[in-house]
């Protein structure tokens, strides 16, 4: 089977929620958070792409590939959408301020790990100005605090190693910029933990692909289908 980070990481939180999206096909709600998330990935993939370097052309891109949907109101999708703009200003501004080259935008990798095959898509690889490779992974949430660090040091090191593997670059940093707030938070590539990493993934693949997709409660309270789950013990 072919898994990918987001599959890797909702296996890990509940097998039994795997099977709800992947298998059962059912699909999380949009909402205001994850709409905007969606708007400003899509809009700063194309204003790189581009390579007119201009904040008219970013915003010209957000307003062009905005999301209108999982808005409670009018009114909200307003707000979110002039946050929107002021996130990717700052942002502008930053990028203004940094040295490094970008050589990739939505980078895909691709490895065989044992009978499996793992997939991931990077949103951006700089090379710094020592010659060294940088991995930057952009999130929307207000501060690092709303993203716990295990969570997100799993998901740079799941995408260091895809790299390392389908490019054969070992990677100097891995990034995850926070665009809301503008901070970045950055840890060494460590490869000491590569062997630990893939067969923790190929165990996942190995047990989803025998159909093992017994129900893990303790994520229930924060699971998007904890109201409709046969298993949920948080149904409000």
């Amino acid at each position: 089977m072919e898994i990918s980070f987001t599959r890797f990481r909702v296996y890990s939180e509940c097998p039994w929620k795997y099977k709800l999206m992947f298998i059962d096909g059912k699909k999380v709600p949009l909402t205001a958070p994850s709409s905007l998330g969606l708007s400003l990935h899509r809009a700063l993939e194309a204003f790189h792409r581009s390579r007119i370097n201009e904040l008219d052309n970013l915003i010209d891109c957000y307003e062009r590939l905005w999301i209108g949907g999982g808005y409670a109101d009018e009114e909200e999708k307003r707000r979110c959408f002039e946050k929107g703009v002021k996130i990717l200003e700052k942002y502008f501004v930053q990028e203004q301020e940094r040295r490094s080259q970008i050589e990739g935008i939505e980078r895909e990798f691709i490895y065989p790990l044992g009978a499996h095959t793992v997939r991931g898509m990077i949103d951006r690889m700089d090379t710094l100005p020592d010659g060294s490779i940088e991995i930057i992974d952009y999130k929307t949430q207000l501060d690092a605090a709303m993203d716990p660090a295990i969570d997100r040091n799993l998901q740079l090191r799941f995408y260091g190693l895809g790299v390392r593997e389908s490019l054969g670059v070992k990677p100097a940093l891995l990034t995850i910029h926070y665009l809301a707030s503008g901070k970045r938070d950055s840890i060494p590539y460590d490869d000491s933990g590569e062997d630990d990493l893939k067969r923790r993934i190929e165990r996942a693949a190995d047990r989803i692909d025998a159909g093992d997709f017994t129900p893990d409660t303790a994520f229930c309270p924060r699971c998007e289908f904890r109201a409709i789950c046969a298993h949920s013990v948080a149904k409000k």
